[in-house]
């Protein structure tokens, strides 16, 4: 009796080592365990678009509204009209990069006015606020490479290059400036449009006179029921 506990005993370690060794296989083949974008791992859908979505900072470390902060909802986008032209406002908070840069680039041009002048500075000025946030689509924050061209006499060591994710790390309005850059005409006007294009990573910009596309909340007035009426009960 005793070797047969024995016996039994050896079979279910057995079972329980192979159904280990089992669990380790899968998990190196499964894609959705591995390291991905360095960050935790995610479950894969095959059937999405994307294997995974990518991001330059993970949750914990993305900036999230304060407990005691005012009720404030965003308007997306709003115009203003002052002695030195049209002013833009745009929220960039889960906006495609690429398609926003667009925009921005007709309306620094002023490709939107009747009288525009490809040779003339004409356009407007645009602000964006909450950079941090824009959207970039799979995995490219990770696979988007930067080249940064440096004096060879001063510096031998050729280009700089830096992925998306290491500079929204130094910089996160950089990567929405990059863009709109690369989309404006490559002559002498660029840099003249490009000091009209202000961008923030946060929700609020310093500019006076300016509105804000963040608003408060408006109360709605408590109803008061009525101290008598006319109505028989």
């Amino acid at each position: 009796q005793t070797q047969q506990k024995r016996n039994k005993n050896t079979k279910i370690m057995a079972m329980f080592s192979s159904a280990a060794r089992h669990a380790r296989k899968l998990r190196r083949l499964d894609p959705a365990k591995t390291w991905q974008s360095f960050r935790d791992a995610k479950t894969i859908n095959p059937f999405a678009d994307y294997q995974w979505i990518s991001q330059p900072y993970p949750d914990y470390n993305m900036p999230r509204v304060a407990l005691d902060a005012t009720p404030h909802y965003s308007i997306r986008a709003t115009s203003h009209e002052d002695e030195n032209g049209y002013w833009h406002i745009i929220d960039a908070k889960n906006r495609d990069v690429g398609k926003l840069a667009v925009i921005i680039a007709r309306l620094l041009q002023g490709k939107h006015r009747t009288d525009y002048t490809p040779y003339k500075i004409m356009g407007d000025s645009v602000i964006v606020v909450n950079a941090i946030n824009v959207f970039l689509p799979g995995h490219t924050w990770d696979t988007k490479a930067y080249k940064f061209f440096r004096n060879r006499f001063t510096d031998p060591r050729g280009p700089k290059v830096i992925t998306a994710t290491r500079l929204m790390m130094i910089n996160p309005g950089i990567i929405l400036s990059q863009a709109v850059k690369g989309m404006l005409p490559k002559n002498l006007l660029r840099n003249n449009w490009m000091r009209r294009f202000y961008v923030y990573p946060g929700a609020i910009h310093p500019h006076w006179n300016v509105p804000q596309v963040y608003l408060p909340v408006d109360k709605k007035p408590e109803l008061i029921r009525d101290a008598f009426t006319l109505e028989r009960q």
